[in-house]
């Protein structure tokens, strides 16, 4: 029974996508840098490299604090003279107030929030389908580094697995055309839940799973930039390097019943620290903190005797 299951998860980590692409209105924050100076004052506070981010560019950034531990992640886009900062709303006041205090006072930058005006929209489409010709974009390739306008909207892409992740930005008051737009192209609107599921097969890390952890125990080590100049947790993240040797990484589990978030020993594995979880009454999806092992996926038991399979994200 136990080895049927096993591969019963296998084969459904494949399907997991539906036929038809899926959207949902994301709660996130938007702060809205301006002045000729934003970039440089934005680059002092995360640990990402911004000097490739170029006008109609967009990469993703860390917040970390003085640990190196992560304190927030955003998507940035840099339109003309402007900087979006798309980042969790849970953590916006901190990141907000961590901007101001950085700039000079002799620096040209600004900082204004753009919650009660600017709406964020995630759209998940399988690799073969183009959403983009719905907003007049046909025969349009957008590569994972840059943005699109369309009326504006403001478009950009990112290849995960099998998958196109779009995120969508506009102006509040266009939200309902928008809407229509996705409807009448085939998409469904899903809930929290439906993209927690979708997030987490597609092993793509939020803030939850990686609040308080090192950037490389949370698969985000690509996003720190060590051969920059300071940002708060440098000296954490160089001496971390330094090491040349990871004890923890990032992890996706997978069983056929629900598990809780927390601490969860393992077998051959150790104590795992569930940070995401999602049933969808047949499969349970998650990602956690795990000791590093040598095999890209482990067929194990949890200490109810639950059947799960645990994949690295970099290798799944």
């Amino acid at each position: 029974m136990w080895v049927w299951a096993v591969i019963w998860l296998r084969w459904y980590l494949v399907d997991y996508l539906n036929l038809r692409c899926e959207h949902i209105v994301r709660s996130s924050s938007i702060s809205v840098m301006k002045g000729v100076d934003s970039q440089i004052v934005l680059d002092r506070m995360v640990s990402t490299k911004l000097s490739n981010l170029d006008n109609m560019g967009t990469q993703i950034a860390l917040f970390c604090d003085a640990n190196g531990r992560v304190e927030d992640i955003a998507r940035l886009m840099k339109i003309d003279e402007q900087i979006l900062i798309i980042s969790s709303p849970e953590f916006s006041s901190k990141i907000r107030g961590m901007i101001v205090s950085g700039a000079g006072w002799d620096e040209d930058c600004s900082l204004l929030n753009g919650d009660d005006a600017i709406a964020h929209i995630t759209l998940v489409c399988k690799d073969e389908i183009d959403p983009l010709s719905h907003f007049g974009l046909v025969n349009f390739d957008l590569l994972p580094d840059k943005v699109v306008e369309n009326e504006d909207v403001l478009f950009s892409k990112e290849k995960i697995g099998g998958a196109n992740v779009f995120e969508i930005l506009l102006p509040i008051v266009k939200i309902d055309k928008i809407m229509s737009k996705l409807n009448s192209m085939g998409s469904e609107k899903i809930g929290e839940e439906r993209w927690e599921f979708l997030r987490i097969g597609l092993g793509q890390s939020d803030i939850q799973d990686a609040r308080g952890n090192l950037p490389n125990e949370s698969g985000l080590g690509e996003l720190v930039s060590l051969d920059k100049g300071c940002y708060p947790g440098q000296e954490i993240h160089a001496r971390v390097d330094s090491r040349g040797r990871l004890t923890k990484q990032i992890v996706r589990i997978v069983s056929n019943s629900p598990i809780e978030l927390g601490a969860h020993y393992v077998e051959d594995v150790g104590k795992i620290n569930l940070t995401s979880s999602q049933y969808d009454g047949s499969v349970n999806l998650s990602l956690g903190i795990s000791p590093i092992f040598e095999s890209s996926k482990i067929h194990s038991k949890l200490s109810n005797g639950a059947p799960i399979k645990i994949e690295k994200i970099n290798d799944s």
